[in-house]
């Protein structure tokens, strides 16, 4: 044997899954794909599809929004005192969901990413704990379909959809110029469509019994939103945009998914893509903080009820 010859085969690594000789730099096997480099493995590791019975996703959200409405609270206390607390539990002010990233015609242009974090927004806590029942309720079923990355995906596209969808229609039928708008209602009608899809897909009869519950819990949470003085006809069309957009999803995720050769487990791009979603709903919510809409307004208010309080004092001077 030649020197090198030698050489070449110390250099050579066997894989542990299969015991085919590699060169050193290879980051595969040759053979079967096994990773044998540190990036190589890295990579397995984000592709590897989380376990779909943890409810991973579900539990995010769900933490996500409950944060975000104690949050809301916290500040209206802070703000306007402790004897403002049932208001704020179940009616709190526009100024408060505008702050932490409810949306509005006026200003979806000027700041997008509204249409992400007014998904995490909500109109006191009838409309929070309605939508949040549902959604757990959905999320046992539609996550260990699909996985947690889609199921994610699925519900932030659907929001956003919604909100769009409800934009769109204001823009091009309500003169009045719409309401404030919020809530995660258009992303957990997404759900119920991405199950309804996935159904359909699959030719399982429930998908009827599936779509009946949709229109049910349409009219349902459409009553309770109005009950929250949130305008119910924007708010129902953001319900049938997140819906479409579910049923689409549940179709295509319906289909077999495709693994790469090194991995059976590989979910790397839904992975990577639903870590950029959750990126981004988080930095929504941060924006929300620092948008200078709401001081603008805030301090307008202050102003408001100083001049109120001026006016109230000369009146009674006079009276005297």
């Amino acid at each position: 044997m030649t020197e090198e010859a030698h050489s070449s085969r110390t250099k050579a690594v066997p894989c542990a899954r299969c015991g085919a000789l590699n060169g050193a730099g290879f980051d595969r096997c040759v053979r079967c794909g096994q990773a044998l480099s540190t990036v190589a493995r890295s990579v397995d590791r984000l592709g590897a599809r989380l376990d779909p019975d943890a409810l991973l996703a579900s539990k995010l959200v769900i933490g996500l929004t409950l944060l975000v409405f104690a949050a809301q609270v916290y500040v209206a206390l802070r703000t306007r005192g402790s004897e403002d607390a049932l208001s704020a539990l179940l009616r709190p002010a526009p100024i408060d969901t505008l702050r932490f990233g409810a949306v509005h015609v006026l200003l979806v242009f000027a700041e997008p990413w509204r249409l992400v974090s007014a998904i995490f927004v909500h109109f006191g806590a009838l409309h929070l704990l309605g939508n949040m029942f549902v959604l757990s309720w959905l999320g046992r079923i539609a996550e260990p379909a699909v996985g947690p990355a889609r199921f994610l995906l699925t519900y932030v596209a659907a929001g956003v959809f919604g909100f769009v969808a409800s934009m769109a229609y204001t823009l091009l039928f309500d003169p009045s110029g719409g309401a404030l708008t919020a809530g995660a209602s258009g992303a957990v009608f997404g759900i119920m469509g991405l199950v309804l899809g996935m159904l359909y897909r699959q030719r399982n009869p429930q998908w009827k019994r599936f779509a009946l519950q949709a229109v049910l819990l349409n009219v349902v949470l459409g009553f309770a939103i109005n009950q929250a003085n949130v305008g119910l006809l924007i708010n129902n069309i953001a319900h049938l945009g997140g819906l479409a957009v579910g049923i689409l999803l549940g179709v295509i995720f319906a289909r077999p998914v495709r693994v790469s050769s090194g991995s059976g487990k590989s979910d790397l791009g839904m992975n990577v893509a639903a870590g950029l979603g959750l990126l981004t709903c988080v930095a929504s919510l941060v924006l929300a903080q620092l948008s200078p809409t709401w001081r603008e307004l805030q301090q307008s208010e202050e102003r408001s009820s100083r001049r109120a309080v001026q006016t109230g004092a000369v009146d009674f001077q006079t009276k005297r």
